[in-house]
């Protein structure tokens, strides 16, 4: 039997059994119409059920490797900086520690739509 919250006047929490809801919703002599709507605010909503776009999952591995921009760019970190850096010069060690964005459209595109933007 799941149980749902509702946020009571005083900020506390109430619990519902929603099989007591129903029972008692059962019990009245409201017309089915009001009876429905009245167990719509039970509920929990679902974006998807209330007609909007469908949601695109953000994959997290690239929001992780990635981020936008504020003119709506894409910046990502450069690879080869993270071990094997004795040999390197100290110019491609920092090099390889700053940033960049991605210059390719397709892929741009492509990466976009992982972090579902």
């Amino acid at each position: 039997m799941s149980t749902i919250l509702t946020k009571a006047t005083m900020g506390m929490y109430n619990t519902f059994k929603v099989s007591s809801v129903l029972n008692y919703m059962r019990s009245t002599t409201t017309p089915s119409s009001q009876r429905i709507s009245a167990l719509c605010w039970f509920t929990p909503i679902n974006r998807c059920d209330m007609g909007s776009k469908a949601l695109i999952k953000t994959n997290k591995s690239a929001a992780k490797r990635m981020r936008i921009r504020g003119g709506g760019s894409l910046k990502r970190g450069k690879a080869g900086a993270s071990h094997n850096t004795g040999y390197k010069t100290r110019a491609r060690s920092n090099r390889l520690g700053q940033s960049c964005g991605i210059k390719e459209a397709k892929i741009e595109k492509r990466m976009r739509r992982l972090l579902g933007k």
